[in-house]
């Protein structure tokens, strides 16, 4: 079955990657410690909207050309392709008695990771103080 969170979750990751190679030791660790907690918030979160909407929203990144003119010192203006994505939406329709099942399911789940998260987030400060 198609889950709208399915296709936002590998974004989120990379996104995270990126900004937690910044981050300081403190915020690597509460990244790392509470990322199953803030999955399945952002799970939450989707499927909460699409209860809302009525439908699901697949998303999908596909590629496109851009061609701008490049000019370096001495030589003719040339083409310059560049890849760049854009990401689509498409309304789909989803059962709703499957989202509200699955939305409680996470929200219990999401219940009991709280306190794993909260200790863990103390922990990194007490562990990694700024």
């Amino acid at each position: 079955m198609f889950t709208p969170s399915s296709l936002r979750l590998p974004a989120i990751g990379i996104a995270l990657t990126f900004l937690v190679a910044c981050a300081t030791p403190q915020k690597q660790c509460i990244a790392r410690e509470t990322a199953e907690y803030r999955a399945i918030t952002a799970q939450i979160e989707e499927l909460e909207e699409t209860l809302e909407r009525g439908y699901a929203l697949h998303r999908q990144t596909v590629p496109y050309t851009d061609t701008r003119i490049c000019r370096i010192e001495g030589k003719e203006p040339f083409p310059c392709p560049r890849t760049r994505f854009q990401t689509i939406e498409t309304p789909v329709s989803v059962d709703m008695d499957d989202v509200r099942e699955k939305l409680a399911r996470l929200k219990a789940q999401h219940a009991k990771l709280a306190p794993a998260a909260v200790a863990a987030r103390a922990a990194c400060i007490h562990t990694y103080p700024e």
